[in-house]
């Protein structure tokens, strides 16, 4: 029993310092999830990019290739 508490109290702490490093990545980039939903919107291929990954904005990726707004990032 103590075993699987331990794994889980190891799992929670690396899930988290995960999410900060993301977090801290996102602020760098200046990028929020906030508004805009087309490629014409985007001011550059990084933001389309992250408004794909981390926004969750499929929309930008029609051939679904990984890549977004294929007319901004090529």
């Amino acid at each position: 029993m103590k075993k699987i508490f331990i794994i889980m109290i190891v799992s929670v702490s690396l899930f988290s310092a995960e999410s900060k490093k993301t977090k801290q990545e996102d602020k760098k980039q200046g990028f929020k999830c906030e508004g805009k939903k087309y490629c014409k919107e985007m001011k550059s291929c990084a933001e389309a990019k992250f408004y794909l990954t981390q926004c969750g904005l499929t929309r930008l990726d029609r051939d679904k290739d990984g890549i977004p707004c294929e007319t901004i990032c090529k």
